[in-house]
């Protein structure tokens, strides 16, 4: 059978279908580092120097000097001209990290206050869950 050539359309739908991979490490991207003394903490990509090596640069982060690209004010300007943090914080790995951040500094009380209110919580659903399965079977019969 012959192959025939794809039309427009089917073209747009392969460029649509979602990859399996798009967080590409290019310069200018938001990053967080996993591991080492600055674990936990947001970066720029600034340059790229080997396969293996970037250059970033952020709040909080020391910056490894270099002489070409962009400085660290220019960076900082653009980063609050832009929102780019305060749109990370919405996002949903900015939420857990805030939650996560928030456990870790909470206290010994703050913590019971938490296991308790999700206990009271649990029963309360298991309640209702129990109290609508008894009506769906009322409504049966």
């Amino acid at each position: 059978m012959p192959k025939t050539a794809l039309t427009e359309e089917e073209k747009l739908n392969l460029s649509k279908k979602k990859l399996l991979f798009n967080r590409y490490v290019e310069p200018g991207r938001l990053c967080l580092i996993e591991y080492g003394p600055y674990a936990g903490k947001l970066c720029f990509i600034v340059d790229i120097i080997t396969i293996t090596r970037v250059i970033v640069d952020g709040a909080g982060i020391t910056r490894v000097k270099i002489t070409a690209n962009s400085k660290t004010g220019i960076l900082r300007k653009e980063a609050e001209k832009s929102k780019v943090l305060e749109e990370f914080y919405k996002s949903n790995l900015g939420k857990k990290m805030m939650i996560k951040k928030r456990r870790d500094s909470a206290t010994d009380f703050e913590r019971f206050q938490i296991y308790y209110a999700s206990k009271e919580l649990k029963k309360k659903m298991n309640f209702l869950k129990f109290q609508k399965k008894g009506q769906s079977k009322k409504a049966k019969a």
